[in-house]
């Protein structure tokens, strides 16, 4: 389960949002800096064209990662 910098588990709308965060790509900035460590870490480590799921409270989340290197969440 994804939990956020607060203790509490991440829902879908929430993981949406950082997601769009992340691909602003503002290392550094308060908002980044908001990101669960652990979201940071799995989207670094992703390559273009490949997948990988995020557990949310509504459920798990397939997370890839595109060709013009954004990350993009389905179903959300």
């Amino acid at each position: 389960m994804m939990i956020d910098q607060n203790g509490k588990p991440v829902t879908k709308p929430a993981l949406k949002q950082y997601l769009e965060t992340y691909n602003a790509g503002v290392r550094g900035s308060k908002e980044f800096g908001a990101l669960p460590r652990a979201l940071i870490t799995i989207c670094d480590g992703l390559v273009p064209g490949k997948t990988t799921y995020v557990k949310c409270v509504e459920g798990q989340v397939q997370i890839s990662r595109r060709k013009d290197g954004k990350v993009a969440g389905g179903g959300l």
